[in-house]
Parts: C-alpha cells; structure tokens; sequence
C-alpha cells in the first residue's frame, strides 16, 4: 500500500488508487526501498537535497528531503539533518532511476535496496558537476571499470 503520491504510485506497474483508502495497492513483487546516504564527514552539515527520483520513460516525480533535526543549541535547532534518503523505486533489473541532487553530491555513498526479490536491482545514473571518477564498491569489493564505448 502506497499513500496517494499521484508523483510515484501510478507509474509502478500493477498499483491500483483505492478511493475508500485513499492510497494506492500494489501487488508488484519487484516493489522495493532505495536507501542512500552520504558516509562523508560532514553527512549532517552539508545539504545534498531536495533530491529528484525519476524512473526513466516515465513521468515519475518523487522528491525527497533530508531528516529533520532533533537536537538543540540553545533556544534554536541545531540545524543538523542526517543525509539518508530513503524512495520506494520498481527494482526489477531492467529499470533505470535518474537522481538528480539540489546540493553538494557527498564524495562517499552507500546505496542499498531493501525488497523480497533476490534478483532485484537497477540501474542509478547521477548527473556530477565535476568531471571526475569514481570508485564502486559491492559488498567491499571494488567494481572493475567497463570498457569505454565510443558510440
């Protein structure tokens, strides 16, 4: 059961607006939970968001924002948000999720997707400001490059 996000739930296959529920029902096994979050130093000082979730070929439109603060500095909030971003995404292996971050993209990223379906995945493109590389890691162990393609 999904709430009544008309951005996300009618572009996941088999989610269905339930009026008496007001929220839609999905019966779509490959309906999972994208976690990401910044491992960097500054994870609750630095904003990255809002973040924009787009499953492409679609018109999907999730936005998310960072966790609100709970501590104090006196008589004011300590303006500190933890950088974790959880999205309800459609993992089957073939869908591909833009996310397009607001803010400074942390240098140290951990991606986790939470579902039933052991052969679940997708693929995630970032658009970077800088040109520059960087290192994957699944399980603790570093990704090789792929080939360039020059088409």
């Amino acid at each position: 059961m999904l709430a009544n996000n008309s951005e996300l739930a009618p572009h996941i296959p088999s989610c269905q607006y339930v009026e008496s529920f007001n929220s839609y029902v999905c019966t779509r096994d490959y309906l999972s939970m994208l976690v990401f979050e910044s491992l960097d130093a500054y994870k609750q000082d630095r904003a990255m968001q809002p973040i924009y979730v787009q499953q492409q070929g679609t018109e999907m439109k999730n936005n998310l924002n960072g966790f609100m603060d709970h501590c104090w500095d006196g008589f004011y909030t300590c303006h500190k948000r933890l950088q974790r971003f959880p999205s309800v995404i459609d993992a089957a292996p073939t869908n591909v999720y833009n996310l397009t971050f607001t803010g400074t993209i942390a240098k140290t990223m951990r991606y986790t997707i939470i579902g039933n379906k052991s052969d679940a995945g997708v693929t995630i493109r970032i658009h970077y400001d800088t040109a520059e590389t960087k290192d994957l890691y699944k399980d603790g162990k570093k990704v090789n490059y792929n080939s360039w393609i020059e088409a």
